[in-house]
């Protein structure tokens, strides 16, 4: 049976301070770990956000266009 990952792992990296304060101001938080982690977490969410938007403008996952919603909205006579 294979062990489940931990929540938390500690490690020392090197970081550049000037990346971290733009991302720290940008991010709106406080300390390293803070940071790093909201850092981290928004990274991946952009990433997933991309590729859904790639799957609705590619007709994949069978979402309207927002041209079909103008459409769709047009009074009809």
């Amino acid at each position: 049976m294979a062990r489940p990952l931990p929540s938390t792992h500690r490690t020392t990296v090197e970081i550049e301070i000037s990346a971290f304060e733009e991302a720290r101001e940008v991010l709106g938080t406080s300390g390293y770990k803070e940071t790093l982690n909201e850092a981290l977490r928004t990274v991946s969410r952009n990433e997933k956000l991309r590729r859904g938007a790639a799957l609705i403008r590619s007709g994949q996952y069978g979402a309207i266009t927002p041209e079909q919603l103008v459409e769709l909205r047009r009074p009809r006579i």
